[in-house]
């Protein structure tokens, strides 16, 4: 029986615990930097802030970008809501609708938060283009 109470202990020991991941909050500020072409043929800075509010699995804000290139001149510091937004664990997904005098587009940002990065995919929907963005945790 010794034997028996020996082997449960010693199988109790060696047996791995299983926590569950931490959970991922990702309020506050987020920034990142890039270049943007213009038909000029200049390159120019662009910024872009995102001001994130999680309640749960759901995810409010708004998306504020700056630049001097000519293309942006409309909605350069125009504060954007954050529309379709959703927290998985430490992936993140939402939406903004740019709403220009000459059209309006939808953009798509997925991606995964870790060690103060938000990494993901930024999709251009209605023209066809997609890029990588790297966004730090401001605030």
């Amino acid at each position: 029986m010794n034997t028996y109470v020996a082997l449960i202990i010693l199988l109790l020991s060696v047996t791995p615990t299983v926590l569950p991941a931490a959970e991922t909050n990702v309020t506050g500020k987020w920034t990142y930097e890039k270049e943007v072409g213009d038909a000029d043929g200049k390159k120019y800075p662009h910024k872009t802030e995102m001001n994130l509010n999680q309640e749960g699995d759901s995810l409010t804000g708004t998306v504020v970008q700056t630049s001097d290139a000519p293309w942006m001149r409309e909605i350069t510091g125009r504060s954007i809501e954050i529309t379709d937004g959703n927290v998985e664990g430490n992936k993140v997904s939402f939406r903004i609708q740019i709403v220009t005098s000459r059209n309006q587009r939808v953009s798509q940002y997925d991606g995964i938060v870790e060690d103060g990065h938000f990494t993901g995919i930024l999709k251009f929907r209605g023209i066809g283009i997609s890029e990588t963005f790297d966004a730090k945790r401001s605030q």
